[in-house]
């Protein structure tokens, strides 16, 4: 407490001078020029005070502004909630039939083919590769020869309906020479493996005796 009445009193001390100077010189002037000060410095004041306002006002306007736009992003997101939980399920449910072991390509087409009445001649598998970070694509090059088309489409029907996710990714139809309404195919189907994440072991905490 004393340190600050120490402090106050150098403070007016220190004001004194210039105050009492002021004073003396506003007392010196003439009415006129009294005036006149009076109003700059009322003019001063009053730009002060309209500089104040319009920063204030120019604040609020940009916190209403991102409060709209915040809203806008709000009222979006809850709009296409539903979007967002449908394609969630669907990715849940490809990852299921995905599985994370290798695929059997050649049984699963072997048996589209016999609920549809086609006989597969010929058949080639490609490497596996890479298809990002989490998956490894099996692919499988098959070849038909004198198939109906009606049999053709429920041969597809069944590849891509197939609990473990086939995708035929590429197809070739020509019709056979001389065989009518026959056609030769070549096609690609490819599933995918999802890849085991290697979490690292916990340690059992037991120190050697």
């Amino acid at each position: 407490m004393g340190f600050l009445k120490r402090l106050m009193g150098k403070i007016a001390r220190g004001l004194r001078r210039p105050l009492t100077y002021a004073t003396a010189e506003w007392n010196r002037m003439a009415a006129r020029e009294r005036k006149l000060i009076s109003i700059l410095a009322g003019a001063v004041v009053m730009l002060a005070v309209l500089l104040a306002g319009y920063l204030i006002i120019d604040s609020l306007q940009e916190i209403s502004a991102s409060n709209d736009d915040t809203r806008e992003a709000l009222s979006a997101i809850a709009k296409r909630s539903d979007v967002y939980r449908d394609a969630k399920a669907r990715m849940k449910a490809l990852e299921a039939r995905i599985g994370v072991e290798p695929p059997q390509l050649a049984a699963d087409l072997e048996a589209a083919g016999k609920v549809a009445g086609i006989q597969i001649p010929e058949t080639a598998d490609r490497p596996p590769s890479p298809a990002g970070k989490r998956y490894l694509e099996h692919s499988l090059d098959v070849k038909l020869r004198k198939v109906g088309l009606k049999e053709l489409a429920t041969f597809l029907n069944k590849v891509e309906t197939n609990p473990r996710l086939i995708v035929v990714t590429r197809l070739q139809i020509r019709r056979s020479f001389g065989e009518g309404d026959k056609l030769d195919v070549e096609m690609t189907a490819t599933a995918y493996e999802r890849l085991k994440e290697n979490r690292p072991k916990k340690s059992s905490g037991k120190g050697k005796g």
